[in-house]
């Protein structure tokens, strides 16, 4: 998968930064760049950002297994075991 390199923080209810819940994606754009999707990865290791992540808003290329995850009631898609190349 080739895009942008993207991340979420998530947050508290406060609005405080959650150090553990950072999730990692490659955002692409469609035909028109109109319209964009995201795809989260999990990077294969023991990895730590910002050290071991390319710049926000790069262009990257990501290998990986596609897979789905549960957290609560919502299902998720995402990329495990990822490399950049």
């Amino acid at each position: 998968m080739r895009g942008q390199f993207a991340l979420y923080q998530a947050t508290d209810e406060n609005g405080q930064p959650v150090p553990d819940q950072i999730y990692f994606a490659c955002v692409i754009a469609d035909a028109t760049a109109c319209c964009s999707q995201g795809l989260e990865f999990v990077l294969a290791g023991d990895n730590k950002y910002p050290e071991d992540y390319p710049e926000l808003g790069s262009e990257i290329t990501v290998v990986g297994t596609f897979g789905t995850y549960s957290e609560g009631e919502n299902l998720y898609c995402t990329l495990f075991d990822s490399t950049f190349e």
